[in-house]
């Protein structure tokens, strides 16, 4: 079995999310990709995100359609902070002899070696990063060995942090987000500017 797992805030999730995933479906072919929302993030212990309920909605509505997506809330569940070796653990545990994938920005590679028993992560998954348009991976320094699949593909300019702005400029985020995210967010009165 061959599973893709994609971590993030998804504080909301967007259409660059959604094209990150659907390229990884087509470069990886894992049996399952699974959207892990994360729960309260060590290394921003300040940073304040919609309530779980919102986001793992807002993600049921992006990803609707595709069998091989899903949503894992188990960062969620979890008391304390939210780390990805303990994530891998339960995964590996629970799938003996799958063949992990993790799914990861450039920028969030740049930063693993910060990471909490990153020794952990880098034993237990194949780490799979996008670079930035036109910029090559570069191993950041202290990581140790590890497996690594780089997929190029085309830049998708989107963030979660420009989505929240363009809502609180009060500007149509549907093209950013798509149709039914956008209307989730505008129902539930998310990110809008507070008076």
């Amino acid at each position: 079995m061959k599973l893709a797992l994609f971590g993030g805030s998804f504080d909301p999730p967007h259409l660059g999310h959604l094209a990150f995933a659907r390229f990884a479906l087509q470069a990886l072919a894992p049996d399952r990709l699974l959207w892990l929302p994360a729960g309260r993030q060590w290394q921003k212990p300040d940073q304040m995100m919609a309530a779980p309920r919102h986001r793992v909605n807002m993600l049921e509505r992006l990803t609707a359609g595709e069998p091989r997506f899903a949503v894992d809330e188990r960062e969620l569940h979890r008391r304390g902070p939210s780390f990805t070796s303990d994530t891998l653990r339960e995964f590996a545990a629970e799938h003996p002899g799958a063949e992990l994938m993790f799914l990861i920005g450039q920028d969030q590679y740049a930063r693993l070696p910060t990471w909490y028993r990153v020794e952990i992560v880098t034993e237990l998954a194949t780490l799979v990063v996008v670079p930035r348009a036109g910029e090559a991976v570069v191993t950041p320094p202290g990581l140790g060995a590890h497996r690594l699949q780089v997929l190029q593909m085309p830049d998708v300019p989107l963030s979660s942090t420009a989505v929240r702005q363009a809502i609180a400029r009060g500007e149509d985020v549907g093209p950013m987000v798509g149709a039914e995210v956008a209307s989730y967010i505008a129902s539930h009165r998310l990110y809008e500017k507070k008076p």
